[in-house]
């Protein structure tokens, strides 16, 4: 009430007052009621203001806290897998791939504990299931993957499987004894066991065994498969997209026998005798679904196998350089159902017939280019546009030489990385040598590795089968990069084969190159059955050069 008094006995400032009037510098008692009025209401404000900042704050999105957390929960788990990783798991890695997990440990351990997360205030954080702990044995993390169950969202029980396959490592020789680890027949089957049933009938009072256990040539090398069939399967079909162990197995009896051990003898028991060999014995079971046969003649090549290596006659009858179409396919068909078919649908998941997607080249064709372009043990090769890495690794199997691919679109390049790692290791397992592979993940327009490959390349493989024009002028303008005599597969031509050098064109990159059309039958590419043509330019600036020089312009 004194304050409103003071405030009322203030004089009231006259319009006549003159501006240059003196005024009283003094501290005055009658302003300092309208601040502390003024104060007051501010404090009775500030509660209010108060709240509303901390319902703003609540509100706000954080996102670089929030990427901050994200990225050291990725570190944490995998601290978590790192320092969970077993002994006998460490002991199957070889020196480089230890190397590499201690230099992992050391990181990771050195890394700052991730925050505990705040609980939002509208409703508790869910804890994580038991089941999404990070496991480091395979054969675990496969089976907790398997028990994802069935009405669960199949995305994310693929994505799973997929994370639980190993990662690429560089390549290894042949002759090393150190052991390797691989995704076995068992591993595959297992990932989805609930779609399989038993192959074989099996007699009262016999074990019904579901698995079976095959020698290969490398020192003390076995693999897993098993006796098991699709649900699905039709026996009268055989389609080829479903994976069956048994014909797995027999292929591989088939390959051994042929390619890989230096014995006649060995060779006539178990595929030149077309009566009592054991390839015969185990086509006859598996035709009459005799099960007990079947395992007794597994077990029989197991024990000449053995007493091949023994007398040191297991290796190639042929030249290391350049391995037999035949197996070189069986390889690379053996680390698809183990790598890529288990989790295939993850590959549908896509816009057909666009630059990113445009089907697979059949391993008939690829062995068709590689005799067309002369690929040898000494040639570069390059696939842009690899997805999974199929011809990549092919090519690098069957010739010897680098291979290397290219693939814009994540989830193939994530699976032809993963092919390449079980591709060595298999290749390991044959005791056979193979060309050094590399794949990596981008736009090969834009890449560096590309730009850095592209002029020691000898041969490039583009599937431009579904390209449009301005990707097609893009890639012709990369091809100014290539060295003379460079091969160019394509499914589309880049150059008509009736084009003519003139002034007005000398500048285009279609001038230095040469084509040659051929044709290709049924079964040779995934989008079509029927066939088709695919074209073979080289880079020849003879032509170009031969024209400038008559008009003095060289």
């Amino acid at each position: 009430q004194s304050a409103k008094v003071r405030v009322e006995e203030r004089p009231a400032k006259t319009p006549n007052a003159s501006v240059n009037a003196p005024t009283d510098t003094s501290p005055t008692r009658r302003a300092r009621p309208q601040q502390g009025d003024q104060i007051h209401k501010e404090d009775r404000r500030r509660p209010q203001q108060k709240d509303q900042i901390h319902s703003e704050e609540r509100r706000r999105p954080q996102h670089d806290d929030r990427k901050r957390r994200r990225r050291l929960d990725e570190h944490r788990d995998e601290r978590h897998t790192l320092k969970k990783l077993p002994t006998s798991e460490s002991s199957r890695l070889s020196p480089r791939n230890s190397d590499l997990v201690n230099a992992n440990r050391e990181r990771v351990g050195s890394l700052p504990p991730s925050p505990r997360p705040r609980k939002s205030p509208v409703r508790a954080e869910r804890k994580k299931p038991a089941s999404s702990v990070a496991v480091s044995s395979l054969g675990q993390e496969i089976e907790r993957c398997a028990s994802v169950p069935v009405q669960a969202s199949n995305v994310r029980r693929q994505k799973a499987l997929v994370s639980a396959m190993p990662s690429p490592v560089d390549d290894r020789e042949a002759d090393s004894d150190e052991p390797v680890a691989v995704v076995s027949s068992v591993d595959a089957v297992r990932q989805s066991e609930s779609q399989y049933e038993d192959y074989f009938r099996w007699q009262d009072g016999e074990d019904r065994l579901q698995t079976i256990e095959l020698h290969l040539p490398a020192s003390g090398a076995t693999e897993s498969y098993s006796l098991l069939m699709p649900k699905s399967f039709d026996r009268e079909s055989e389609s080829r997209d479903e994976y069956l162990p048994v014909n797995d197995l027999i292929s591989t009896v088939r390959a051994i026998a042929l390619y890989l051990v230096d014995s006649s003898d060995f060779r006539h028991k178990v595929c030149g005798d077309k009566e009592n060999g054991i390839l015969r014995q185990l086509e006859r079971a598996r035709n009459r679904l005799n099960g007990r046969d079947f395992v007794g003649a597994v077990h029989e090549f197991n024990r000449l196998l053995d007493l091949e290596r023994v007398s040191s006659n297991i290796g190639p009858v042929f030249d290391k350089s350049h391995i037999p179409s035949d197996l070189a396919i069986h390889i690379v068909e053996q680390t698809y159902n183990r790598v890529v078919a288990p989790t295939v649908d993850m590959l549908r998941q896509y816009k057909a017939f666009s630059n990113n997607v445009y089907g697979e080249i059949l391993p008939t064709l690829v062995s068709e280019f590689i005799e067309r372009a002369g690929i040898s043990h000494d040639t570069t090769f390059i696939d842009l546009g690899c997805g999974i890495g199929n011809v990549v690794l092919q090519v690098a199997a069957q010739t010897g030489c680098f291979s290397c691919g290219i693939e814009i679109m994540k989830v193939p390049a994530r699976f032809a990385r993963r092919q390449a790692q079980e591709f060595e290791q298999r290749m390991r397992l044959y005791k056979l040598n193979h060309g050094a592979v590399q794949v990596w993940q981008g736009d090969f327009c834009e890449s560096t590795d590309v730009q850095r490959m592209l002029p020691r390349a000898d041969v490039v493989l583009v599937n431009n089968y579904a390209f449009d024009s301005a990707l097609n002028q893009t890639l012709l303008q990369m091809f100014l990069d290539l060295k003379e005599g460079t091969k160019i597969i394509s499914l589309k031509p880049f150059v008509t084969p009736d084009h003519k050098i003139s002034a007005r064109n000398i500048y285009s990159p279609e001038s230095i190159l040469t084509v040659r059309r051929y044709q290709y039958w049924s079964q040779c590419v995934s989008w079509t059955d029927s066939g088709g043509e695919y074209f073979v330019q080289t880079v020849d600036r003879s032509r170009l050069n031969e024209f400038l020089a008559q008009r003095g312009m060289l």
